[in-house]
Parts: structure tokens; C-alpha cells; sequence
């Protein structure tokens, strides 16, 4: 019996010390764990928040809509991500000049940080139910900020966030095919070629070829907009222009282009004035660097009744700017404005009204240099 006693006292004793080690096993991957918690994915998971808020406000500055639709598609969340949708926008380009407005999608950027919290918390509390904290507070912000420092990311406030209508059955796509249109895919004209043809299109004094093959450009006022939106123009449609050795026929590309902007520049303000015509000294017109190249009469007729008031004209004349591809384009629509019309505009939150002209008001909208 004491030997049978012996051996059940030393199983014992043995079971004892190695519950004991257990614990102290469990205790020691219990306070590594929380170490790790607080040291690391605590922090990075607060970084990771900042940067996606600052990413997104970024973006609001231009568009809320624009900045609620890559935060919906995760391109905030990441330096990586916003790299890639800049250089999605630059390989398309909005449907139209609304195709963000008036947008209600199903969340929001305060709905979506607190689902990231509530998930947050419920992958890491079951350690943290371990270490006796019953509760991390939203993502641990508020109860750990003095261990970790830096400011926590907080909610957005109403009015860094995109508005929306008033909720409805019917949410906005998140998709963005629904709001961008790939760009066209474009021939680059060669510049010695393209300056070849299109000194012919009022640039004869403006380009100079040199003995070595060379260009020398001398460009006047605002006469290099004009040329770069006479390239822009052709670039656009010189792919169909090919001939059978696959090359650009640039006199062709050129000459389309040129076709291009009268209709998209020119054709708009004949549409909507009286008597729109180039200056001319033979008429009388005094031509000044600086100065308006065209010249108008009134809004005819027709363009009264399709805008009636002068924030429909600033509407309409603000779409056909910004349906132009390219900043020379825009300003070369801009400078192509009859500087004699008067307009009163009014600021986008409706709050504010200024006279001006409908040339400088347009010229306001677009850079200077390009």
C-alpha cells in the first residue's frame, strides 16, 4: 500500500508542477499577446486610420461624392490604392460634368469607420476578455490614446462628408463604370511633323525650321494655347487617320482637328450670339496683345430662350468648358470669348453675385500656364 501510496503522491506532485507550468505558460502568451496588442496592432490599426482620413478629405476638397466612391472602393486605405486611382482617372474620364451630383450611396465614411471598429473589436476583445479589459472602446481610441499617443482618428465631421439626398429605396452604384468612361487610346504626332502642317493654320510667324532639322518656336500672346490646343485636338483624332504602312497621315489628322475646335470653340459662341466674327484692323477692330481676337454682337433669339438667365448662360458656357480634354483647350475657349458681354455670376452656394465679363469669367476658370 505505501508503495501504491508513493507512486499516486508522486503523479501527483508531478501533475501539480506542470499545471502550474501551464499557467505560467498561458500567462506569459497572454501578456505577449496584449504587449503585442498595444504596441503594434493598436497603433498601426490607428495610423492606418489617419491615413485613410486624410486621404479621403484630400479627395473631398475636389468632389465629396468623388471622395465617398474611392473610400466605398478602397483605394483611401492605402498610398498604394490612391496611386492607382490617380492613375485610373487619367486613363478615364467622368460621363459628363454631373455625374457626380446628387448622389445617395447606401453608407457613408462615418457608417464605414464604425462597422471597421465594431469588427475590429470583435476579432481582438476575446484576448482582451483574457486580460481582464472587458471593453476596447472604438478601437481602442478613446481608453489607450496616452499609451499610444497621437491624435485618434474620430468620426468625420457633417461637413467634410459627401451630402446626399434624403434617404430612399434607391441607392447610387458604387461602381465605378457608372461614372467614368475609358479614354480613347491616341497617336502622339510626331512635333516636327505636326509643326510642319500646322504652320498653315495661322502660325506662319510663329514657326521657324532650322538648317539642322530643327524647330524654332516664337509664339506671341497667347498664341501657344492655340497651338497646343490645335495638337490636342488632332492627337485626339489622329488614330483615324491611319494608312496602310500603320502611320498617321498628319496633314489629314491636322486638318480634322483644326475642324474640331471651331466646332467645339467657335461653333458655341455662334450658336449663342449675334454677329460673331474675328477682328479684323481692315474693319476698324482695335487689336491689342492682351485683347479679345473675336468680337459679338448680343445673345441672339434662340440662345435667350434655351438659357434665359444669366446663371443658365454661366451653366451653359461652364459645360462646354469643361467638356474640353485639355487645359489648352479650355483656356483657348476661354480666350475665344467676345470680351464685350457682360454676366452677372453667382458663386456655387448661391450666396454671392459679381458683374464681370463672360471672357474673364471663363479665363478665371482655367490655369494659366499648362
Amino acid at each position: 500500500m505505501s508503495a501504491l501510496r508513493g507512486i499516486f503522491t508522486g503523479y501527483l506532485g508531478a501533475k501539480i508542477r506542470d499545471t502550474e507550468a501551464a499557467d505560467q505558460l498561458k500567462g506569459r502568451v497572454l501578456e505577449s499577446a496584449g504587449t503585442n496588442f498595444y504596441t503594434n496592432i493598436l497603433p498601426n490599426q490607428m495610423e492606418a486610420e489617419n491615413l485613410r482620413r486624410d486621404n479621403y478629405n484630400l479627395l473631398a476638397a475636389e468632389n465629396p461624392n468623388l471622395a465617398e466612391l474611392a473610400d466605398i472602393n478602397n483605394f483611401t486605405a492605402s498610398e498604394a490604392g490612391m496611386e492607382k486611382f490617380k492613375e485610373f482617372r487619367e486613363e478615364n474620364k467622368l460621363k459628363g460634368p454631373d455625374a457626380l451630383k446628387n448622389l445617395n450611396f447606401e453608407t457613408d465614411y462615418n457608417t464605414r469607420y464604425t462597422k471597421r471598429g465594431k469588427d475590429f473589436n470583435q476579432k481582438y476583445q476575446p484576448i482582451l476578455n483574457q486580460l481582464g479589459i472587458k471593453e476596447i472602446g472604438g478601437m481602442g481610441y478613446n481608453t489607450v490614446e496616452s499609451l499610444v499617443g497621437g491624435k485618434e482618428p474620430g468620426q468625420m465631421k457633417s461637413t467634410d462628408m459627401a451630402t446626399a439626398p434624403a434617404p430612399s429605396d434607391s441607392f447610387a452604384s458604387t461602381q465605378l463604370s457608372d461614372y467614368f468612361v475609358s479614354q480613347p487610346a491616341t497617336f502622339q504626332l510626331p512635333e516636327t511633323e505636326f509643326a510642319k502642317v500646322a504652320q498653315g493654320y495661322g502660325f506662319q510667324d510663329s514657326i521657324k525650321f532650322l538648317p539642322d532639322g530643327g524647330v524654332d518656336f516664337t509664339f506671341p500672346g497667347e498664341q501657344r494655347t492655340k497651338y497646343n490646343a490645335l495638337r490636342t485636338e488632332a492627337n485626339e483624332v489622329a488614330s483615324a487617320f491611319i494608312d496602310e504602312g500603320k502611320k498617321v497621315n498628319v496633314g489629314l489628322a491636322v486638318e480634322k482637328g483644326a475642324e474640331r475646335i471651331d466646332q467645339k470653340v467657335h461653333g458655341v459662341y455662334r450658336s449663342a450670339f449675334n454677329d460673331y466674327t474675328k477682328k479684323s484692323t481692315a474693319q476698324g477692330d482695335t487689336i491689342k496683345p492682351g485683347t479679345a481676337e473675336y468680337k459679338s454682337g448680343t445673345y441672339n433669339e434662340n440662345f435667350n430662350k434655351v438659357a434665359p438667365t444669366d446663371a443658365d448662360k454661366q451653366d451653359f458656357f461652364e459645360e462646354k468648358l469643361f467638356s474640353l480634354s485639355s487645359a489648352s483647350s479650355q483656356r483657348y475657349f476661354a480666350l475665344s470669348a467676345p470680351d464685350n458681354i457682360p454676366i452677372t455670376v453667382t458663386s456655387s452656394d448661391g450666396r454671392k453675385t459679381k458683374q464681370t465679363t463672360l471672357r474673364k469669367y471663363l479665363l478665371s476658370l482655367v490655369p494659366t500656364s499648362f
